[in-house]
């Protein structure tokens, strides 16, 4: 008989009583059977990212890797390594968009936990780990994950009338259920929020476990985390997943067949990421960081495209320059994806690149994703 998450997830909580959440996320996302054992991102899948909707992400922040190489003294090779790099596409995207720049190409590597995803990647000639120790951090490297910390075991706590409990997964039949259980000073030590009776807060755990990693690996470099939050005790927002492009809800259900995600408290991640001896260059949004980066000077470049192919009788081509502007709009949306955040993190020395500040009047990427898009 095959073992499903939850047939683990029921035998943990027979062994040891009501396990954490982020236990409960192990088995469910990351274990045998589990939610990411094959790719789920894309069209196909249960959910897109950044470089699903349009390769102008890609263009951009292949721009702001290129300031980083400056930022390290343009070494050669320059080693970046993508964490959680899923299918490939963001990583194709950065490769080809190089190649077809002519500027130097990047000694790419990704690190997966999927087995599923790593033989997608090795499918794409990528080389792919699946644990940081199997990509030695040398001096002059950028790490960067996209999409990847929100998704990162967490625990929970909320606030109660005698102090703040543990938000804990128990039995309840065949499923499961939320039990309250005491908070350890310790795990409330571990993060700068605080909950109250209204709102309850993640503990990224598995997000301070990489950041603990990285700083005590990375000899000299950059590392940018993409993802959705903010700073405070707000920033998780409610725990929920993501189900064939639909928002999923009680996320005890099923567990194994549904993303399961909270938002980021980047304000517990750079406090930990100092505490270990890395230095926070900034935070912005998607949106700024991707003005800055020239989004404004490439959509100008598609409405030129629109305009001369509408005035030279092309009307196929203007339609599909109209598209593209719209679909790659979604990218700086303040609604969606221009919400989410960039923090740089760095060893001690490094200099902030332009675009961790405010916008910028970039020309924009020279190639046009949206060509490939009519």
């Amino acid at each position: 008989m095959i073992e499903t998450p939850a047939d683990r997830i029921r035998a943990a909580i027979a062994d040891h009583g009501p396990i954490t959440f982020a236990d409960f996320m192990e088995h469910a996302l990351y274990g045998p059977g589990g939610f990411y054992e094959q790719p789920p991102v894309g069209e196909e899948g249960h959910f897109v990212t950044s470089p699903h909707v349009h390769p102008v992400f890609a263009d951009l922040l292949r721009f702001a890797l290129d300031e980083l190489r400056s930022g390290l003294g343009d070494p050669d090779p320059f080693r970046v390594v993508e964490l959680g790099a899923g299918d490939g596409t963001l990583a194709l995207q950065l490769l080809e968009g190089a190649h077809e720049a002519g500027t130097p190409p990047f000694a790419y590597e990704a690190l997966e936990r999927s087995s599923g995803a790593r033989e997608r990647l090795r499918e794409l000639d990528l080389r792919a780990g699946e644990r940081i120790e199997d990509i030695p951090l040398a001096d002059g490297v950028c790490v960067f994950a996209n999409e990847l910390l929100d998704n990162l075991p967490f625990r929970r706590i909320r606030g109660g009338d005698d102090g703040s409990v543990e938000v804990r997964v128990g039995l309840a039949g065949d499923g499961f259920q939320e039990v309250e259980a005491p908070c350890d000073d310790e795990l409330l030590a571990s993060t700068t929020a605080r909950p109250d009776r209204a709102h309850e807060i993640v503990v990224p755990v598995g997000a301070l476990r990489l950041v603990d990693d990285l700083a005590g690996r990375l000899q000299r470099g950059y590392v940018l985390f993409i993802d959705y939050g903010s700073e405070g005790s707000r920033a998780s927002g409610t725990v929920h997943g993501y189900r064939s492009h639909r928002v999923h809800a009680d996320v005890l259900s099923q567990p194994g067949t549904a993303d399961i995600t909270a938002g980021v408290d980047f304000g517990t991640i750079v406090h930990r990421a100092e505490q270990r001896g890395l230095e926070s260059l900034g935070l912005v949004t998607q949106r700024d960081a991707l003005l800055a980066l020239g989004f404004e000077g490439w959509n100008e470049g598609q409405l030129r495209r629109q305009t001369d192919a509408l005035q030279t009788g092309r009307s196929r081509e203007a339609v599909g320059a109209w598209e593209s502007r719209g679909v790659a709009g979604i990218l700086i949306d303040p609604a969606g994806l221009g919400a989410l955040r960039w923090l740089l993190l760095a060893t001690p020395g490094l200099p902030a690149p332009s675009w961790i500040s405010a916008p910028g009047t970039r020309s924009g990427p020279a190639s046009t994703g949206g060509t490939k898009s009519t």
